[in-house]
């Protein structure tokens, strides 16, 4: 399998008397400067510091599901740096009874009630959403973030709306809904046939999408398990509270064009689109095949993330990096297995850095495969959190291996 590199070669070889090295080591740095630890000693032997810069950087995209995670996430947001995004929560409120008292009077308040995080967008930005009644079931095992929900619509096509919120600073939201959809819930939930209850649940009762409505400028998430159908009853009997029995998240991305080869590029925790570093373990690659350690440094590219932001300006993020090691065929199961490396950003200088010692170490010994790197940040839990990594523009910055060698002092 052939590969095309367009890296700077191995850089900054730094020939440095050992127990030098040593000292240095216990020392705490924050420099880029590979450190090796241990009781070597021998004169004849010197420790080398190496810099491979790492330019094949690409996006890649896997079926990425969306469905029961912990979160879902609605709104829009025109984010300087990662373009338009638009998201739509689906959410289908349970009709399980408890018990034969539970029931629902003829002239019933039902509430959806919310709680609010992981804002997004400007502070001082609209933000209006909708209520929307769903016009077919869907699968929430099945549903992708790149689904598109089937609107319900009136007779002049125009949304079926049943409830209408603003978004403010507090931090949950309760929004009644329509009367016409209160009372086919109840009609519903008060069937004493159970076949035909269930029947009529499936067909009739899709369930809700929560939409930004025209203008809006904002997003955030809701944590499923907190959300409750309120239901309140016009007869005087016990007021009911319905969990949410089926969730899912739709998106869609009108961003930076992921393609321009060496700029920086767009991540999420969504697993959309995943950053593959396509380099081997190689001698030819790495320089050498006696070294002590390997470190991975990724980072964030803290200037273009800034660049128009204003200062009331609110973005969610993941602190945690995840790092696969993947065939390209496996993509489709890269939701369903753990990662091979973890790592936390860096406050100091926004990097993420993971030791690739026994990994490279391992391809070398059994003569490597055509296994890659795939990044992402942070869980896939229903949340929107996007980061930029720096591409090869930036040399300072750029996705890099720095590699501690050891060799015989000629």
């Amino acid at each position: 399998m052939s590969y095309n590199y367009t890296f700077g070669g191995i850089l900054n070889r730094l020939t440095t008397p050992l127990m030098l090295l040593l000292a240095v080591g216990l020392v705490s740095s924050c420099d880029d400067t590979p450190i090796v630890g241990g009781d070597l000693s021998p004169d004849d032997v010197r420790v080398h510091a190496d810099t491979v810069l790492i330019s094949n950087l690409s996006v890649v995209s896997s079926p990425s599901f969306s469905g029961n995670l912990t979160y879902v996430t609605t709104g829009r947001v025109e984010d300087p740096a990662f373009g338009t995004v638009t998201a739509t929560a689906l959410m289908r409120p349970s009709i399980t009874r408890q018990a034969q008292a539970d029931t629902i009077g003829e002239n019933a308040v039902i509430r959806l009630s919310l709680n609010v995080s992981n804002r997004y967008g400007s502070e001082a930005a609209p933000g209006d959403f909708e209520i929307v009644e769903l016009a077919r079931p869907w699968r929430s095992s099945s549903w992708r973030y790149d689904s598109i929900p089937d609107l319900a619509a009136n007779p002049d096509m125009s949304r079926k709306v049943i409830g209408r919120f603003t978004l403010t600073d507090a931090d949950s939201i309760t929004v009644r809904l329509s009367d016409e959809w209160t009372r086919k819930y109840r009609d519903i939930f008060v069937n004493p046939s159970e076949s035909e209850k269930d029947s009529l649940y499936r067909a009739d009762l899709p369930g809700l999408a929560i939409v930004p409505a025209e203008g809006t400028d904002k997003m955030f998430s809701i944590q499923v398990s907190r959300a409750r159908l309120l239901i309140q009853s016009g007869e005087g009997m016990v007021d009911l509270s319905k969990e949410i029995s089926s969730w899912a998240v739709s998106l869609d991305k009108d961003g930076p064009d992921e393609g321009v080869v060496g700029t920086s590029k767009p991540v999420y925790n969504t697993r959309g689109s995943m950053l593959k570093l396509d380099f081997d373990f190689s001698e030819g690659f790495l320089g050498t095949t006696n070294f002590s350690r390997m470190e991975l440094v990724m980072y964030d590219d803290t200037l273009s993330m800034r660049s128009g932001v204003p200062a009331n300006y609110v973005r969610p993020r993941s602190e945690t990096m995840l790092v696969y090691f993947l065939e390209s065929d496996q993509l489709n199961y890269a939701i369903a297995t753990d990662p091979r490396f973890q790592a936390t950003r860096r406050s100091e200088d926004s990097s993420y850095r993971i030791n690739l010692t026994a990994l490279a170490n391992d391809q070398l010994r059994t003569g490597g495969d055509s296994r890659s790197l795939y990044a992402v940040i942070g869980g896939n839990d229903g949340r929107f959190l996007p980061v930029l990594l720096s591409g090869s523009e930036s040399s300072m910055r750029q996705p890099k291996l720095l590699i501690t060698s050891i060799s015989k002092e000629q």
